[in-house]
């Protein structure tokens, strides 16, 4: 590099650490600072769909229920509960909790910000339906079928909700310690109109810290709830999240001491792995290609089977996990992650299903040319949309390179965007093939397994296999654990069959990170909200 462009990125990362790291005092005292790779998209839960959203708002705002450091489901706002001996109603009865206006926190706070969601909320909308939380009327009502008082949730007085299912569902409980499922202060909501959760001071908060400031695009800063009901356990005076979306200039903040945790990327990784201060986990995220199989209602050639094979077969996942991302990132046994669902066995999930990828260069070639064929062509070009940040960046390289060097007469153009600017293309049907992921919602295969059932509304590529939506029905229909688990198992099989891979799932995320060694209690988990911050400790 010349000196004069040296200078002038040093000057650079000189001024983005000033800004990240609030000239070192922040760090020193009694507050958790983080350097965070993405911004905050909202303070909103009927709009939050990222873990960036879900973390801020899991971090001044609670559920009915928590998940401790194992991922195990707690009392939060609820300090009791009872299920019928059907299993589908459930009655909650909230403790003395208080929103920071003073006012306490009711069972209609809850029945006003599910009704307000599914009436009115973006790409969770549908967490109240049977491809979700199983709500009873949550279909009708998510269709305009059925009034939104209808909804099976309801304050039996302030103390007291009952919520109703449209079956039996496991995962219920889990599902209740995710951000959209938690309370809002209606008369709050309604004071501040359009300019509700716009900015610190114009949302409340019942958990554990207040939002004190948010710049977009900069810095999201919290203050210990003293009025939270369990504050004696609330260890920080505060935390700072600021958005750095450069690693290297994260990593160079955290060395000055002015952070005390960030994640880091492949190119790092490396540079750290020795140190003590590395830490390296497995998230919940998987990363899979998904492609676009009938573009408003017309076959494109990925509706062809034999070229969706050759694809998925073409990837070395071993080469791209250990030399590419290296950041603890493993290669993908099937659509569901390790990890996070365990059965009636208290077995992973993932461990005891089949391992149903693999690769293999010279098959690969076999189902493309018998695709081409079909397809009566010599030649395809072909799109691969992806994000420009880790880990999506260095894969998709990876990728174009391993599909035009595997499959003759492939030619991969590249469509680099903003993680939003790519789920608008998704759901725009605007690509042939997205590099894309999915983070599971509650400990249960059924939160991927679900994305593919026809009409889903994360099925960008509009594949249909009336065989596997039976499947899927019987596995939301099934009464039986054990049936149930193996059911999934069978569905899976189905789905990743060569007449079917709708999806290449290619690896599950490693979390590769830089942490001071004066924090203790940050909790990761691989379903939900990705980190929990109520429990940290600065020694």
């Amino acid at each position: 590099m010349k000196k004069l462009k040296a200078l002038v990125a040093g000057c650079l990362a000189a001024a983005l650490l000033v800004g990240c790291g609030g000239g070192g005092d922040t760090a020193s005292s009694n507050v958790f600072v983080m350097a965070k790779e993405n911004d905050v998209s909202t303070l909103d839960l009927k709009l939050a769909s990222t873990g960036m959203d879900f973390e801020v708002l899991n971090a001044y705002c609670e559920g009915l229920v928590a998940l401790d450091k194992d991922s195990k489901v707690i009392p939060a706002l609820a300090e009791s509960y009872t299920i019928s001996d059907d299993q589908t109603v459930y009655t909650f009865k909230l403790r003395d909790a208080k929103w920071t206006n003073g006012d306490p926190v009711t069972a209609n706070d809850f029945v006003y910000s599910w009704q307000r969601t599914i009436t009115d909320g973006e790409d969770y909308k549908y967490f109240f339906t049977d491809d979700m939380a199983c709500i009873k009327n949550g279909n009708e009502v998510y269709a305009g079928e059925m009034d939104v008082s209808e909804l099976g949730i309801k304050a039996v007085d302030d103390k007291t909700l009952e919520i109703t299912l449209s079956k039996p569902t496991p995962y219920f409980l889990s599902l209740m310690a995710f951000p959209t499922a938690f309370p809002l202060n209606q008369k709050f909501v309604e004071e501040k109109g359009k300019d509700f959760a716009t900015s610190a001071d114009t949302v409340l908060a019942c958990g554990p810290y207040v939002l004190t400031n948010y710049v977009k695009g900069s810095t999201v800063e919290f203050k210990k709830n003293d009025t939270y009901w369990d504050a004696e356990n609330v260890h920080l005076d505060g935390m700072k999240m600021n958005v750095v979306s450069d690693a290297s200039t994260a990593s160079m903040d955290f060395e000055s001491g002015n952070c005390d945790f960030t994640k880091i990327n492949s190119s790092l990784v490396d540079k750290y792995k020795d140190d003590e201060r590395y830490s390296s986990y497995l998230e919940g995220y998987l990363w899979f290609l998904q492609f676009n199989i009938a573009n408003n209602k017309t076959d494109t050639p990925l509706a062809n089977a034999n070229i969706r094979k050759a694809i998925s077969l073409s990837i070395d996942r071993e080469d791209l996990c250990n030399n590419v991302l290296k950041d603890g990132s493993i290669s993908a046994r099937g659509f569901v992650p390790a990890k996070f669902a365990f059965g009636p066995d208290e077995k992973d999930y993932a461990e005891t299903a089949d391992n149903l990828i693999s690769n293999d260069a010279a098959e690969a070639k076999k189902y493309w040319e018998a695709g081409l064929k079909e397809l009566g062509v010599t030649s395809l070009e072909l799109n691969l949309l992806h994000e420009t940040s880790d880990p999506a960046k260095p894969a998709a390289e990876f990728i174009q390179g391993q599909l035009e060097k595997n499959l003759p007469g492939l030619k991969v153009t590249m469509t680099g965007v903003e993680k939003k600017v790519r789920t608008t293309k998704q759901q725009d049907g605007d690509f042939d093939i997205t590099l894309t992921r999915w983070g599971p919602d509650y400990a249960d295969p059924t939160t991927y397994l679900t994305l593919l059932t026809t009409g889903h509304f994360f099925n960008y590529g509009n594949w249909s296999n009336s065989e596997y939506d039976a499947k899927m029905k019987e596995v939301g229909s099934s009464t039986d654990v054990n049936a149930r688990w193996q059911t999934c198992k069978d569905a899976e099989k189905l789905l990743l069959a060569d007449g079917n891979a709708p999806i290449a799932p290619l690896f599950q995320t490693g979390g590769a990170s830089l942490i001071s060694k004066q924090i203790t209690g940050l909790e990761s988990h691989t379903f939900g909200t990705p980190y929990i911050y109520k429990n940290v400790v600065k020694k």
